[in-house]
C-alpha cells in the first residue's frame, strides 16, 4: 500500500533549482520521497540517500521535519486500519493526546475510538 504522508522525523533537503528535477530523479527507489516542487522531504534514516543529496547536489539539510504526520507515522507501523488512520491524522490536533495515547486507543479500542473522532472531525466542520 502506498501512504498518503511524510514520515515522520524527516529532512528537508533543498538544492539548486536548476538541479531539482536531477536529484528527484536519483531519488528513485528511495521510499517516501515528497516532492513540493522547492523542496526535497524524506525518512531521517534513509541516510546514504541524504548524504547523495548531500554530495552530488550540494543539498542544505534541516532535520526533524514533518512533525504533523507523527500521529500517522506511528499509526501505520503499530497496523492502524488505514480509515482510522487518516481519520485520526485529520483530528489530531483536536483530540488532548499525544501521538502514542492515539495509536493505543485507535488500537486497543477502534470502534470507540472511531466513533470519538469522527464525532470531532464533524464538529470541526460546523461553522463558529
Amino acid at each position: 500500500m502506498k501512504y498518503d504522508y511524510p514520515e515522520y522525523p524527516s529532512v528537508a533537503a533543498t538544492v539548486e533549482p536548476s538541479r531539482y528535477m536531477d536529484a528527484i530523479e536519483a531519488l528513485h527507489g528511495v521510499r517516501q520521497v515528497f516532492c513540493d516542487g522547492e523542496t526535497i522531504l524524506l525518512p531521517e534514516f534513509e541516510e546514504q540517500a541524504i548524504e547523495m543529496l548531500r554530495s552530488r547536489f550540494n543539498a542544505s539539510t534541516v532535520y526533524g521535519q514533518a512533525k504533523a504526520f507523527e500521529f500517522a507515522t506511528k499509526a501505520r507501523k503499530a497496523g492502524v486500519p488505514v480509515e482510522l488512520l487518516r481519520l485520526g491524522h485529520a483530528v489530531h490536533n483536536c483530540t488532548g493526546q499525544d501521538a502514542e495515547e492515539m495509536v493505543r486507543a485507535a488500537i486497543e479500542q477502534p470502534s470507540v475510538t472511531l466513533l470519538s473522532w469522527t464525532s470531532l472531525y464533524l464538529s470541526s466542520m460546523l461553522p463558529n
